[in-house]
């Protein structure tokens, strides 16, 4: 399939990050290209066809190229919003966005005056605030809250699910088991303990596997060897190395679904990941999975047996397994793919008079 061009070109801008430049002009290249994968803020710039930048001098070498550009706010927001400003000294129209942007991720970054008053002139200066999870950053400060609203718009982090060398589909007869999204002990909002509980129950239940990725290294090793007598024997899988990005889709992909109870309306990786395997995400609450597979997401408002009882189904019933993934594959196409994001950002910045 033709992939068409990109409606503008966008630059995304993490000041004084760690992630080298990347150049998305060709496209988002290939699983087995070095660099950072073309997924989360990265995306943006993917894509677009235009680029990721750690440094502002870099990206004002070409801002010619460029329409816009999304500056990545950070835990230090002056070194952000000193990014705004000169941008915005060169005419360049700008995007604001919080790097990590679930809203608790934003409080915490958000406890001293100095970063509130940082904030406060950012919101003001910026041309628009962009959003990857459905539930917008604080309006603080000057800005009114009819303003705050015009400038402000939730658009999900792209996928490039429309490029063939991005999809990492098995056939539905070789996957088996269930992997946990989450990897994460000490962070309270990925509920990852719970998750593991009640995926130990599922497994009994189903006779099938659970694969668990350690995120937490010496100390989540050792909390997984005493969950262990909570599955039946050898039904707990435990990745204990580091993986490359492809090859955590190719694990991902084996398996028939992923399920978590992450609460922390974050803009939803684990989600996309699943959309690029074709595969299905159950039980969080984040942007993409309410996007993406919104009878499966679960904002902790509900019943949590009435999750289960849905996994349940979709584990034992061919006929709604396939019917549900291929659902969950178009609407990952109609929401979160990268031609229809492009299309969004555009329309975003014109209708901030940018464009």
């Amino acid at each position: 399939m033709t992939v068409p061009p990109a409606p503008i070109c966008l630059a995304v801008l993490n000041p004084g990050g760690r992630d080298a430049p990347v150049d998305y002009a060709a496209g988002p290249g290939r699983p087995s290209d070095p660099g950072h994968p073309p997924v989360n803020y990265h995306a943006y710039a993917a894509a677009t066809g235009g680029a990721f930048f750690h440094r502002t001098d870099r990206l004002l070498a070409q801002r010619d190229r460029f329409q816009a550009v999304i500056v990545l706010i950070r835990s230090r927001v002056g070194v952000s919003l000193d990014a705004v400003r000169r941008l915005k000294a060169v005419g360049l129209p700008v995007l604001a966005s919080w790097k990590e942007a679930g809203p608790y991720q934003i409080a915490d970054q958000l406890r001293s005056t100095r970063a509130l008053e940082d904030y406060q002139d950012l919101l003001t200066l910026a041309d628009g605030i962009l959003s990857p999870t459905a539930v917008l950053p604080p309006r603080w400060g000057w800005l009114t809250a009819a303003e705050f609203e015009r400038k402000t718009r939730f658009i999900p982090t792209p996928y490039p699910v429309e490029h063939a060398e991005w999809d990492f589909s098995v056939p539905i007869d070789r996957r088996q088991g269930i992997m946990l999204g989450t990897r994460q002990f000490f962070v309270p909002t990925r509920n990852h303990l719970q998750a593991l509980s009640r995926s130990a129950v599922l497994s009994e239940e189903l006779n099938t596997t659970v694969t668990v990725i350690n995120g937490d290294k010496r100390a989540g090793r050792r909390l997984l060897r005493q969950l262990e007598s909570s599955f039946p024997e050898s039904r707990l899988r435990l990745v204990d190395r580091p993986l490359g990005y492809a090859d955590y889709l190719r694990l991902m992909a084996s398996h028939r679904l992923v399920y978590q109870l992450d609460r922390g309306y974050v803009p939803g990786q684990v989600a996309g990941d699943a959309a690029l395997c074709r595969t299905l995400c159950a039980g969080g609450n984040s942007a993409l999975e309410e996007v993406i597979f919104p009878d499966l997401a679960d904002d902790g408002s509900g019943s949590l047996e009435a999750v289960d009882e849905r996994i349940r189904r979709l584990m034992t019933d061919e006929a709604t397994y396939a019917e549900t993934v291929a659902d969950a594959a178009t609407k990952a196409a109609d929401s979160a793919s990268y031609g229809v994001v492009a299309r969004q950002l555009a329309d975003f910045l014109r209708d901030l008079g940018c464009a």
